[in-house]
């Protein structure tokens, strides 16, 4: 079992908080025109056919574990943009679960979606969210990121905190009255 502890996370291509150096809302130079604008850690979600994002506990970027090793479930939603240029065209990204060294902890997922919908003028945008449900054994404390990749780049990344809690102390076996 898994506790998890609310702490606001937000994406930067580089994988760093947002800040000094930080590319949070500007858009990666990839040869792509498909951009991510957001992802977070949640419980759980889920995108229906009429395209909204419905998400239940989402938002955290921690994760206090009874006893590591251990496993936890949580879903990684995104959301990526397109131009009325991608339209219609067909898009891979993949997810990467990585520890702190860099070293895949789970086999990468492909997620493959196409823009569609009515034509659109150029400025307009279309967006897509996706949700990936991961089930990582966690071996040890530590950051460990979700990596999106796209036509051999990395075009955002978020990290989760991996953590041990701690048992209570003893209660004494004397209590007074």
């Amino acid at each position: 079992t898994c506790r998890l502890r609310g702490e606001r996370s937000a994406i930067t291509p580089n994988g760093r908080p947002p800040g000094r150096g930080s590319a949070l809302g500007r858009r990666a130079k990839v040869p792509s025109r498909m951009d991510l604008s957001f992802a977070f850690f949640a419980d759980s979600a889920v995108v229906p056919p009429d395209g909204k994002l419905y998400v239940l506990g989402g938002g955290f970027s921690a994760l206090s574990m009874a006893s590591l090793p251990g496993r936890a479930a949580f879903a990684v939603v995104a959301g990526f943009r397109f131009s009325a240029a991608d339209v219609g065209q067909a898009h891979t990204v993949e997810l990467r679960l990585t520890d702190a060294q860099g070293k895949l902890v789970l086999a990468p997922v492909t997620l493959q979606f196409q823009a569609a919908g009515a034509r659109l003028v150029p400025g307009q945008e279309v967006s897509i969210s996706t949700v990936t449900v991961l089930q990582p054994m966690f071996g040890e404390p530590g950051v460990y990121t979700t990596e999106f990749w796209t036509g051999g780049n990395r075009i955002g990344a978020v990290n989760l905190n991996v953590e041990e809690r701690q048992s209570p102390a003893p209660v004494p076996a004397d209590r007074p009255n």
